[in-house]
């Protein structure tokens, strides 16, 4: 698995350009994320997976995210394939210093969802982990003294993400 981390220039003129402009950091996940007391994992959120042969049109009117942010869900339904919950891809970009957000597209019909958005964090924090086999949606944030997971069901009949719970480590300042 991989997580994808964006910096962010503060303010943005255009929060609509291109993932090339901005910097992204592709990183190993390490056990941090997942936390080992924690017992919430992808395989305890299935998914079904089926590998798509061809994607639908991306509907740009089924979310106002979706017209907000045409480029960057563009570019990523072109270049990314399914990368969670069996018939979705992540598009992200930056939503400030330290932040991201994002919205997943479903392969099938097109239609733009949002990714979960936190008042604790800007958007889903500074990373997130994914599994195109599960719907289970993990988002972190380290930085200002914080360090924290926060896990997110998607539930595919309402189309709408449930909170599961926030697992927090403590950092070097806090100790």
């Amino acid at each position: 698995m991989q997580c994808l981390l964006i910096a962010c220039k503060e303010n943005a003129k255009n929060q609509d350009e291109s993932s090339s402009e901005k910097s992204e950091i592709k990183t190993e996940v390490n056990d941090s994320i997942t936390h080992k007391d924690s017992e919430i994992t992808f395989e305890n959120y299935k998914s079904e997976y089926t590998a798509t042969k061809k994607k639908a049109d991306i509907d740009f009117n089924s979310n106002p995210t979706a017209k907000d942010f045409k480029s960057a869900i563009s570019e990523a339904y072109k270049n990314e394939n399914v990368n969670f919950a069996g018939n979705y891809i992540i598009a992200t970009w930056g939503c400030g210093t330290s932040c991201i957000s994002g919205a997943m597209i479903d392969v099938r019909d097109g239609k733009v969802y949002d990714l979960p958005s936190d008042d604790q964090w800007e958007g889903i924090g500074n990373s997130y982990k994914s599994d195109k086999a599960s719907s289970l949606l993990i988002t972190g944030f380290s930085g200002y003294g914080i360090e924290a997971t926060k896990y997110w069901k998607w539930n595919e009949s309402n189309k709408k993400f449930e909170f599961i719970k926030t697992v927090e480590l403590e950092t070097e300042d806090q100790k």
